[in-house]
């Protein structure tokens, strides 16, 4: 049976005693709603920039209303509707905002860009944990032709971000934060020289079995995935990964030959690709550490091994376990994460490689790819 709208009924009842929670970037506004069987929904009206009037809307299940995208701290007027079954709106109710600091500049205000090996990086806070794209430009000529070398997608509320493959000669530098309302901060502006590296050559990487080690390849697809795919110059593939067997425990560790001895400077851990429920989850290395010695001992004891540092997997968009966005994806499975080396570090033939942790609850890991950069020594 069709039921009809009264069109005589009137414009549901205002909200009332509305609280304004202002908010980086924008503002919650609370209220109390009406007894009104007509009231369908609750909307804000304001501007958000000269000429975007923006509307938001939330059902009369709600007490609430989210207004953001705002690039300033300065007083906003929003309108505070109700709508009504018939479609119809009540008087507009009139509340001022003013928007605490914007996560744009929240954000910049801990970017601090420092030359590293091959390129520039910097640390960032997003006190916000907005949804950010932190904006890495070069300038090719030395005279402001910029050009964008990589943009990082993030919500996570702090981390990490390089770009590398430059000489070690003077270059400018620059960074800005931008939001999804193409909000932007100031742009931090820098002349580094890099550090001085060269790529290590993988053709001289061999496997080293040891006592303790994880070194078996498990098999599936009808091959074995051994350690040594992960010199094998492919990745964002989910097949030529070093995959332990399943139940070979965690923590595990597994070492390998360089075939010379080197000082290192960064280097790149590419996840597996498979499918998107394998990245930043299963047996996706999330923790580890790096060890580094001249001299094994054959029987596999940690006697003769230097710690060189302990290193954590970053995933950029902070979504939950099993989520990932196509900027997770492109950060670990096609650019690889960058991880630098403790300056100072010693220079080592032979590394070890102890996993801690990974994303989900497996007793094995998989790795697709490793590459390492630094400076041989004698």
């Amino acid at each position: 049976m069709l039921t009809h709208t009264n069109s005589a009924t009137p414009a549901p009842q205002n909200v009332s005693n509305i609280q304004v929670i202002n908010k980086p970037g924008g503002a919650v506004l609370t209220y109390k709603l009406p007894n009104d069987p007509n009231l369908l929904y609750v909307k804000a009206k304001y501007e958000r920039r000269p000429g975007e009037i923006v509307e938001t809307k939330t059902t009369y299940f709600s007490d609430s209303l989210f207004i953001e995208g705002y690039g300033d701290t300065n007083e906003h007027q929003v309108q505070v509707i109700s709508v009504g079954k018939n479609n119809k709106e009540s008087d507009p109710q009139v509340v001022s905002i003013r928007p605490l600091t914007p996560p744009v500049i929240l954000a910049y205000q801990t970017l601090n860009l420092t030359e590293t090996f091959g390129g520039a990086v910097t640390k960032f806070k997003n006190p916000a944990v907005a949804n950010l794209a932190l904006v890495f430009l070069a300038d090719s000529t030395g005279r402001n032709d910029w050009y964008t070398v990589n943009t990082l997608f993030t919500k996570s509320d702090s981390g990490a971000f390089s770009i590398r493959g430059f000489p070690p000669l003077p270059k400018r530098f620059a960074m800005f934060v931008r939001d999804r309302w193409s909000n932007k901060s100031d742009t931090i502006i820098k002349t580094l020289t890099p550090l001085e590296e060269s790529m290590l050559d993988k053709s001289k990487f061999r496997e080293l079995r040891l006592p303790t080690d994880n070194w078996q390849g498990h098999t599936f697809s009808g091959i074995i995935h051994p350690m040594t795919m992960l010199w094998d110059n492919i990745w964002n593939n989910g097949g030529n990964v070093f995959h332990t067997i399943p139940n070979s425990g965690i923590p595990s560790w597994f070492t390998f030959d360089l075939g010379a001895k080197y000082a290192f400077s960064r280097f790149k851990f590419y996840h597996r690709a498979g499918t998107n429920g394998d990245l930043y989850n299963n047996a996706d290395v999330k923790r580890f550490e790096i060890w580094g010695s001249n001299n094994p001992n054959a029987d596999g004891s940690w006697a003769s091994w230097d710690s060189i540092g302990t290193f954590e997997s970053f995933k950029p968009s902070g979504l939950p376990l099993g989520q990932v966005s196509a900027e997770d994806i492109q950060f670990a499975r096609v650019d690889g994460e960058d991880f630098d080396f403790p300056l100072g570090a010693g220079a080592y033939r032979y590394l070890r490689v102890k996993i801690l942790q990974v994303w989900g609850t497996p007793q094995m890991f998989y790795i697709s790819e490793f590459t390492f950069w630094g400076s041989p020594r004698p």
